[in-house]
């Protein structure tokens, strides 16, 4: 069975949200799914999994501490390259930090599945959908690919 590993950082509790939607998303499709805080991250664990949904809030355009340190522990990790991931993030106002999470992932050798989601604030209806989706797509990139 394809296993995802949900990775976020969340300081009001909107990315945790979107994070655990997400998750819902991929285990709909009967991918096996851990969500984890990254800065709690088993690097060891997390390398053997088949893709990555990997989420941050927007703090002034730039990715969370603890999730840019994952990105900086894996730059060089071959187990990392290659695999699925989608980005999501959470904003108060900028928004800006998929393009940042998307370039990160990019250069560690992640491959983007999609656009990926942001949301102001709480998640709401519509954006619990798009975060279900986004799961969806995930879980199927790894069928896809014979994970």
């Amino acid at each position: 069975m394809s296993t995802v590993y949900v990775i976020y950082h969340s300081g009001t509790g909107n990315t945790h949200r979107l994070a655990l939607l997400v998750a819902e998303g991929a285990t709909s499709q009967g991918v096996q799914v851990k969500v984890v805080s990254a800065g709690e991250l088993d690097y060891a664990e997390a390398a053997k999994a088949d893709g990555y949904a990997i989420g941050s809030p927007d703090y002034f355009s730039y990715v969370a501490g603890e999730v840019k340190t994952f990105f900086d522990k894996t730059l060089y990790d071959e187990r990392f390259k290659g695999k699925p991931y989608v980005g999501f993030g959470t904003h108060g106002g900028g928004g800006k930090v998929l393009e940042v999470l998307n370039r990160l992932a990019k250069a560690i050798g992640l491959k983007q599945v999609g656009d990926g989601i942001m949301t102001k604030g709480t998640p709401g209806p519509q954006d619990a959908q798009a975060a279900a989706q986004l799961g969806k797509a995930l879980a199927q990139a790894l069928k896809a690919g014979g994970k």
